[in-house]
């Protein structure tokens, strides 16, 4: 076999263990987008609590990446909020307070950008290193980062409220094989307590300006 051609199998060997290796939602996403309609008959039961609600953190700006290694005390070394995100994040709060949903813990991972979005959001925050981004991390990292955030979409909330987790693509990739995009999209989950969990769907960041007027006029 001469060189080229042993170059070329090796590239296609190297393209198929890619391929394997990706969640299969990254080429199909198991996840359905909930329609204004979907999204305000799920309201009323939202109202009564019991749901885990997981963020990724709004808009970002990705000709800054985050510096590595991540000082987490320094803002300006990671990549943070645009004023559009912090916007987006204002009006997501604001709905979500509007449809009087009640909001019980608020987990954030520790970078910035996600923290920035719980506040904006939600006016409080506990930051969890379970949550941390799984990116860059190594196999077993990654794997444990799964498994805890798996174990914090099957825990029910406190009763008569919803739980939040606000944290990045790569973490619910890892745990259950959805790709949370674009930035800003609210994933639902229902635990049952028995150490199970059910996926409702997502909200798209722009139907939070069809549940309310005056997000979209920038109000």
């Amino acid at each position: 076999m001469c060189m080229d051609r042993k170059i070329v199998v090796f590239i296609m060997i190297m393209a198929m263990s890619v391929l394997v290796s990706l969640p299969t939602s990254a080429a199909n996403p198991q996840s359905t987008s909930l329609t204004l309609t979907q999204f305000r008959q799920l309201v009323p039961d939202l109202r009564k609590g019991g749901y885990v609600l997981y963020f990724r953190h709004a808009s970002t700006d990705h000709n800054y990446p985050d510096e590595w290694p991540v000082d987490l005390t320094d803002c300006e070394s990671q990549r943070v909020l645009t004023p559009a995100g912090r916007k987006l994040a204002k009006n997501i709060g604001r709905v979500i307070k509007k449809l009087q949903l009640p909001i019980g813990q608020v987990f954030s991972s520790p970078f910035c950008r996600c923290i920035d979005t719980a506040k904006l959001i939600f006016d409080k925050v506990d930051s969890s290193d379970k949550l941390y981004f799984a990116m860059g991390l190594t196999a077993a990292e990654k794997k444990a980062r799964g498994s805890q955030l798996r174990d914090m979409l099957k825990t029910p909330p406190a009763a008569g409220k919803n739980k939040v987790l606000i944290s990045h693509t790569a973490n619910l990739a890892e745990a259950v094989g959805l790709w949370p995009r674009p930035e800003g999209v609210m994933f639902i989950f229902l635990p049952d307590g028995s150490g199970k969990f059910k996926h409702l769907g997502h909200v798209h960041p722009q139907l939070w300006m069809k549940l309310d007027p005056a997000t979209a006029a920038g109000r």
